[in-house]
């Protein structure tokens, strides 16, 4: 896998070492990956997904904004070896010094909520990609956690524009159904769904149907494949089921279509023979066995979500 760029769309590293009190540049045990042991990957690009599990908009903001400040202060001491990524020009930067790269995200929009201005905020701070919920659903959209009739609400339509307009990308990962299929005809950008895997291999509401993976793929969107093993399925809890999800979203998307979305330190379980930053060899490994050429690859491994960086930003 030597200079091949890998991609990660989504971890949640900056909260759990924001509330076990540890660093997310040094890696000591308390978090499945850190800067330190990405940056032995390089070249690298790590999507820093931001969370906070108060829903109310008021209380969202003040948490977010605590994890901004902690993340701003992590990447200030050790910019020297990271790439924060805002623009082109500093994701041309990262891939031609072959350096680690990081695209900080906000899972779940709840602070939006009837103050869409925020999204001009988010994006002043480096957001540039973001997801409309959680598993419960807001004012702008349902959640995987509501009925799945429950779609975008017009201050919704209002932030797909917004987020277009901006180059933030739409992460379609915990959105309910018809949320999805609203966004999917209302945006004029591909979309990614950052951390889902397939339906069909594992029946669990997380997890995208055929005609979903589809329908990403005909937008030249971008799903990345999830590590956590509830959603990987109970046979498939190891490297070997990470791949057979990556082969049915390739069957029913489209190699230009499929990426990686570990999920890491959004779980306390992983499966069989992951552990953290080495794993994307054994994925690469592992592909490499079931015949796939180098060129699949790497859009595999990072090539595809590369695409849609370039492209939105």
């Amino acid at each position: 896998m030597k200079n091949i760029l890998s991609i990660d769309a989504h971890c949640d590293t900056v909260l759990k070492a924001y509330e076990s009190g540890t660093s997310f540049q040094n890696n000591k045990g308390e978090t499945h990956i850190s800067l330190n042991t990405l940056g032995s990957l390089k070249p690298h690009i790590q999507f820093m997904a931001l969370f906070c599990n108060h829903f109310q908009t008021h209380d969202h903001f003040n948490g977010l904004m605590e994890l901004v400040d902690y993340f701003y202060k992590g990447i200030s001491s050790a910019k020297d070896n990271v790439v924060f990524i805002r623009d082109a020009a500093s994701l041309s930067h990262c891939i031609e010094n072959k350096s680690l790269g990081i695209i900080l995200a906000v899972e779940g929009a709840y602070l939006l909520v009837d103050n869409l201005y925020r999204i001009d905020f988010l994006h002043r701070l480096g957001v540039r990609c973001m997801s409309f919920t959680w598993n419960p659903g807001n004012g702008l959209c349902g959640g995987i956690g509501d009925n799945e009739d429950n779609g975008l609400s017009e201050q919704g339509a209002q932030a797909v524009k917004k987020m277009n307009d901006l180059g933030m990308i739409i992460d379609l990962s915990h959105i309910s159904k018809r949320g999805f299929w609203d966004i999917i005809e209302l945006s004029d950008k591909p979309v990614i769904a950052s951390h889902s895997n397939c339906l069909s291999l594992c029946h669990h509401s997380r997890n995208l149907d055929d005609r979903q993976l589809e329908a990403i793929g005909r937008l030249n969107g971008v799903v990345g494949v999830n590590f956590v093993p509830d959603f990987l399925g109970s046979e498939k809890k190891n490297i070997s089921g990470v791949a057979d999800h990556i082969e049915h979203i390739i069957e029913k998307a489209g190699i230009n279509s499929i990426g990686l979305g570990s999920d890491f330190d959004g779980t306390e379980k992983l499966p069989d023979g992951i552990c953290g930053a080495e794993c994307y060899s054994k994925i690469y490994e592992e592909l490499s066995r079931r015949k796939y050429s180098r060129q699949d690859l790497e859009k595999i491994m990072g090539g595809n979500f590369y695409r849609i960086l370039r492209n939105t930003l």
